[in-house]
């Protein structure tokens, strides 16, 4: 799962329009390399979550959070970036497409033609309702990009139109996103009860910034390790206006048990990526390992009582970090997915299609490119030599390669370690299908626990009837029931 707010190039999840705040794949596409086009995604999303990208996952853009500066709020002077923004904003409201494309660069030129920019407006508007005004507009600076965060009204939505501008001033990226609602925190975190402390795990060139949330006191504290799901995803694991990872660390501190989470290495370290040798455990694996041996150096952590919890993607390559950890006391798999990515991204889309009763042309194509895309990773998978600089689905031969022969649920079966597993009802992205599959592998273990949650979704919020896409832009929170279960379950243990 990914924010908006994504430093990786070219990376994110893939996702489709229909007119609807679209989309969603929680799956990775890992990072281009550097000089790539400015990427982004919507996540979990889930990163990975929401958002209607510009047809094509390749034609969003991002912001580097780690170091982007902000310019926004009254200034006497509308910095140039906001200028150029709104009069790309009022082309488009004029429907002067032919005018908008005439100021991208060539990879938004390819990638976006006018028709397709044409069908993206239109399908904002179907979803959400007519372009009303502009509310407002903000400027981020990463890099050689400065990306104007144009705030603007359709209908009763407030969405920000991100256009990102190279050097030349060209358009090298456009995303659509909810404009983001304020975050509170869960009724179950009591402040008084928790400390926050900045911290770095993996020193040296893929050092990343985190967070440790303490019970107050001196402990040593059990410790949960949260890994991320797909995408370039931030320590929060933010998705629209949520923070699942963020509630379970105050949720859990306040219950006497430290939180460690962390930004993903693909955020942080996006643009320094090189795809050819980018595996599975470059993007969780190891910055993992690194988090238990930084708490087991800790006086104020119990070094026998540190668990890891993966979540969607982290889920997945949990037991992988169990079978290469030294004494760590167990995992939580947070609805992990045990099957193929391209599978599960069919599954999805076909899920998402299906949510007005029609699948339109657009779709189709989209699942057929997905399907091939499925074909040439088996090849890459059965030997076939990859090409020049090849992609697929935003990964490299050698991740497809290296995920191919991952089996996490055999892997699983064959740790000693106490593993609780925990699955969402309304999850349509990893499903019950995934759910049954752990527990067939390592349900009659006797140190293993599995359990399913009726009306939780991906990102365990609780909810009604079918979820959805544009569930994920409706704050909520990680549900109680849960925080409670692997308090009591980590205690146990």
């Amino acid at each position: 799962m990914a924010s908006e707010n994504d430093a990786c190039p070219r990376a994110g999840n893939a996702a489709f329009t229909r007119g609807r705040i679209a989309l969603a794949v929680l799956f990775l596409f890992a990072c281009g390399s550097e000089g790539s086009q400015p990427g982004g995604s919507a996540s979990a999303a889930p990163s990975s979550a929401s958002a209607v990208i510009a047809q094509s996952a390749e034609v969003s853009m991002s912001a580097t959070a780690s170091s982007s500066s902000v310019v926004s709020g009254p200034i006497p002077e509308e910095a140039p970036a906001a200028k150029h923004g709104r009069a790309i904003t009022k082309l488009l409201s004029l429907r002067k497409f032919e005018d908008v494309v005439k100021e991208f660069d060539a990879t938004m030129a390819s990638a976006l033609p006018k028709e397709k920019l044409e069908q993206t407006w239109d399908g904002i508007a179907k979803g959400v309702g007519a372009f009303d005004s502009i509310v407002d507009a903000t400027v981020i600076e990463s890099g050689a990009y400065r990306t104007a965060v144009v705030t603007t009204k359709f209908g009763s939505t407030n969405l920000d139109l991100k256009i990102a501008f190279d050097k030349d001033d060209k358009i090298a990226g456009f995303f659509v996103s909810p404009t983001p609602q304020p975050w509170s925190p869960p009724s179950y975190a009591d402040a008084s009860r928790i400390d926050e402390r900045d911290v770095l795990v993996n020193p040296g060139p893929w050092q990343v910034p985190g967070t440790l949330t303490l019970p107050k006191g001196d402990g040593p504290f059990p410790a949960l390790i949260l890994v991320h799901g797909s995408g370039p995803n931030d320590r929060d694991e933010t998705v629209g206006p949520n923070k699942p990872f963020k509630d379970i660390a105050l949720g859990l501190a306040a219950r006497n048990i430290a939180v460690l989470r962390y930004e993903k290495r693909t955020k942080e370290h996006g643009p320094k990526i090189d795809m050819k040798s980018f595996g599975i455990d470059d993007e969780s694996v190891e910055d993992a390992l690194a988090a238990i041996d930084l708490l087991s150096k800790r006086k104020d952590i119990d070094p026998a009582k540190i668990y890891v919890a993966g979540h969607s993607l982290g889920g997945t390559f949990a037991p992988r970090i169990g079978e290469k950890a030294k004494n760590l006391a167990g995992l939580v798999i947070l609805a992990g997915a045990t099957r193929g990515v391209p599978e599960m991204m069919i599954e999805q889309m076909t899920y998402i299609a299906s949510l007005d009763g029609r699948t339109s042309d657009e779709e189709n194509k989209q699942l057929e490119g997905v399907k091939k895309a499925q074909k040439r990773i088996a090849e890459l998978q059965t030997g076939a030599a990859p090409k020049d600089g090849e992609v697929v689905l935003g990964a490299g031969a050698k991740y497809w390669v290296d995920l191919g022969k991952y089996k996490p649920t055999n892997v699983a079966r064959d740790l000693s370690m106490p593993i609780f597993v925990a699955q969402g009802g309304r999850d349509y992205q990893v499903t019950e299908v995934d759910f049954r599959a752990w527990e067939a592998a390592i349900g009659k273990k006797p140190n293993v626990q599995l359990k399913h949650y009726p009306t939780l979704n991906h990102l365990f919020i609780a909810g009604t009837g079918k979820s959805t896409p544009e569930e994920y832009q409706q704050a909520g929170h990680v549900d109680e029931l849960l925080i409670d279960d692997l308090a009591r379950w980590i205690t146990a243990h």
